[in-house]
């Protein structure tokens, strides 16, 4: 008696475990393997919607930015589910392009060291003494700059950056008169195999002043393909406090594009100062902004939030060498 049962059982038990065993590992539409697809990454083409449902018509639960790498996890007609950061949801499958292994390796970001610099002058005896780096000390920084490899670039260039060697961001803050010396001295230094190029973030308040950049030397600059004219606000007034933030942060971009004819994509916090409000405000109108909180960038981390090394007065040129070579 106890054979018997025990041979009608076994089978019985076994098919349950073979059952269970297929549902857990395939789907239940078509039978497909879910492994197959659960680690497959997606690369975003624009800036795009992540739902709460396959549709339109349902709740949006955050925005992937443009070129961010998702993990698909299902598909749902045109749609895919997929997980970004801590969030899941569901995206139009028309904005996302599969990526290859050493497309989702990028997802780590690229490190580039981003310049602080103000006065390129020699100091006579007004203002602050570590705004400024004279002319010879800043020639010296460039040539090294040269012969180490770098290769500076501009904020344009940044969605090329898995394609450069060695980049390195030259950022100038508040577009004083002085700029020009930094200007002369990257024009002198230009060769076939050394492109220099670097980034002013001018305060609009301050052009065609007696100690600013005048429109026309921002035309002429910005021309030479040497030099990118982007924003430092229009006043330079701390930005957690300003209640107009279309005059801040939108009439600065447009007049600066009026001047250059060219596109205007970066701003620098006044004295660094922000908060949440203001990067939410900053996205409106930019797509990147730098702080002054020290360290080397990652293209990984917050746009909004990049970091860059200050150059100063007292910055010996190992020490400029230590700050750029930092793992």
């Amino acid at each position: 008696m106890v054979k018997r049962l025990l041979s009608r059982k076994i089978p019985f038990v076994l098919g349950i475990f073979i059952f269970s065993s297929l549902i857990s590992g395939f789907g239940w539409f078509g039978l497909q393997k879910a492994n197959a697809t659960t680690f497959e990454k997606y690369q975003t083409t624009a800036n795009l919607n992540m739902r709460t449902g396959p549709s339109t018509r349902y709740r949006i639960i955050t925005t992937i930015p443009k070129g961010k790498v998702v993990t698909y996890v299902s598909k749902s007609g045109s749609w895919y589910k997929v997980k970004y950061g801590s969030k899941t949801g569901y995206s139009s499958s028309k904005y996302l392009k599969k990526v290859t292994a050493s497309k989702t390796s990028a997802s780590k970001g690229y490190k580039v060291p981003i310049l602080m610099y103000h006065c390129v002058d020699n100091y006579k005896g007004s203002g602050l003494k570590e705004l400024y780096v004279t002319p010879k000390n800043f020639e010296a920084q460039m040539k090294y700059l040269k012969s180490a490899g770098f290769t500076p670039i501009t904020f344009e260039d940044l969605p090329h950056i898995n394609r450069i060697k060695k980049p390195v961001l030259i950022t100038f803050d508040d577009g004083y008169k002085n700029n020009m010396n930094a200007y002369n001295i990257l024009k002198s230094l230009k060769s076939p195999s050394f492109k220099p190029k670097a980034t002013i973030f001018i305060i609009g308040k301050k052009i065609d002043t007696k100690n600013g950049l005048s429109k026309k030397e921002l035309k002429l600059i910005s021309d030479s393909g040497i030099i990118s004219v982007q924003s430092h606000t229009e006043s330079h007034n701390d930005l957690r406090y300003v209640k107009n933030y279309k005059k801040e942060l939108g009439d600065i971009k447009k007049e600066l594009e009026k001047i250059t004819g060219k596109k205007v994509i970066a701003l620098a916090y006044p004295s660094g100062r922000y908060n949440s409000k203001v990067i939410a405000e900053a996205k409106k109108y930019y797509q990147y902004a730098v702080t002054t909180k020290p360290g080397i960038a990652n293209t990984a981390s917050s746009h909004f939030e990049m970091k860059r090394l200050r150059v100063s007065y007292s910055t010996s040129l190992s020490e400029f060498k230590k700050m750029l070579n930092q793992k």
